[in-house]
């Protein structure tokens, strides 16, 4: 996003190439949160964004160096950027922000902050009081706080702007960027990274699982790939009395091996999500997030396009992710929103067979959460189970049961293939072995 700049990273008392300083002002204009902290630091001080372009800097630089009259340049700035380079905490730091923009940015974000801070705590800010504060900050402190906010900052961006499957490198300055600004403003996405994390865990264990099972179940067929050999056929190469007729059959491509195309014919189609977004779910709002944003690494491991149908009284926005490939404004929508409100089965059930209709894929796994009860009519569960059984689709069914929710199991079960019934949704781990 572009802003309005009327602020200019224009004086450095660092030895600055032009491409240097020039991304400091490229990165004002990318970023709100920086330019908003320019121009806010401009009206508490003049010459703030030189300030904060050289904390930048001393970040970001590989070997950051003074120039020779840099104490005349900017007295104020390399007194405190000097005193900050002198700690222990910003040599350990550095070795990670160094090349590192997006690290070197939040860092620099940080210190402002705290920078505002000591500005608050006093009634002027002139000239004078800022080198008294100087001399009275605590540098060691200051960035022993900042580095701890802004790696949780840094593993936030990171889980949720991978979720998709990118490596952090594919994820852009930009996206970067943007979901920065909406940590300032949404600080539930922490904890939704956090839960993400935990997710992820249970569903790589339970996926490794699953392989190691269907492995173990793969039909046999006839070939002479060694790496697929029955143990039976090893067998037979080391006995004396079989290995010839072993040998024999080897070279006609006619020994026993596991068949690895198996007949198991999930993984092929989409995952549709549907995920109850009444009131009652508030409560672990940040938790289904995680939970969907898990399922969505699934699918975009295993190539499969996935549905998000979030639904109360009536569906939310239904997002589709072909490939389980999604834009960071994308994760950010499935994270942030939340419908309120009552609870209706059939609306999101009926959204699940329009989007089987539009799939070039015949098969698919619905899998639908709810903690609350809905009224579905008998005609509606009798077409839903008819086209079920034409377009070989499956559903599972996750409920959410405590003393204060009443969900009405008859219901689910009828439209359902599998009900899982759970306390909280980190104990639905089966779920991770269906899809």
């Amino acid at each position: 996003m572009e802003h309005n700049i009327a602020v200019l990273y224009s004086r450095s008392i660092f030895q600055l190439s032009i491409d240097q300083r020039s991304r400091f002002n490229e990165l004002i204009k990318l970023s709100k949160l920086l330019h908003d902290a320019c121009t806010e630091g401009e009206s508490l001080l003049p010459g703030m964004t030189n300030c904060l372009g050289d904390i930048w800097s001393a970040f970001y630089l590989l070997h950051p160096k003074f120039l020779a009259q840099a104490s005349d340049i900017g007295a104020l700035q390399y007194e405190f950027i000097t005193t900050m380079m002198q700690t222990d905490d910003y040599t350990r730091w550095h070795q990670l922000t160094r090349g590192d923009e997006l690290l070197s940015i939040l860092t620099t974000l940080a210190i402002y902050e705290k920078l505002k801070e000591q500005k608050q705590s006093r009634s002027s800010f002139g000239q004078k009081s800022i080198k008294e504060q100087l001399k009275d900050m605590n540098m060691q402190q200051i960035l022993s706080e900042t580095t701890k906010r802004v790696k949780e900052q840094r593993q936030v961006i990171q889980m949720i702007g991978t979720a998709d499957g990118k490596k952090m490198q594919q994820v852009t300055m930009t996206e970067q960027l943007t979901l920065a600004e909406q940590l300032q403003h949404n600080e539930s996405l922490k904890k939704i990274a956090e839960l993400t994390g935990r997710f992820k865990k249970i569903a790589q264990k339970k996926q490794k699982t699953k392989q190691r099972q269907t492995f173990a179940r793969q039909n046999v067929t006839v070939g002479q790939e060694v790496a697929r050999l029955l143990p039976i056929e090893m067998a037979n190469f080391i006995t004396p009395s079989s290995k010839l007729d072993f040998l024999r059959r080897y070279a006609e491509q006619q020994a026993f091996i596991f068949d690895t195309k198996g007949k198991d014919r999930r993984g092929r189609g989409p995952i549709i999500l549907c995920m109850d977004e009444s009131s009652s779910m508030t409560t672990i709002k940040e938790q289904s997030k995680a939970f969907c944003l898990a399922l969505l690494m699934i699918a975009r491991r295993q190539k499969r396009d996935f549905a998000m149908i979030p639904f109360a009284s009536s569906i939310g926005d239904v997002q589709i992710f072909a490939k389980g490939k999604a834009t960071t404004d994308d994760l950010i929508h499935l994270s942030t929103r939340f419908l309120g409100g009552g609870t209706n089965y059939e609306k999101p059930l009926r959204e699940s067979l329009e989007i089987l209709t539009r799939s070039e894929f015949k098969s698919a796994d619905i899998i639908f959460v709810t903690d609350g009860s809905s009224f579905l009519p008998s005609a509606f569960i009798e077409e839903f189970n008819t086209i079920k059984k034409a377009k070989s689709f499956s559903c599972t069914a996750i409920v959410l049961t405590n003393v204060f929710n009443a969900v009405d199991l008859k219901v689910v079960n009828r439209f359902s293939d599998k009900v899982i019934e759970v306390n909280e949704l980190f104990e639905a781990d089966d779920v991770f072995a269906i899809t």
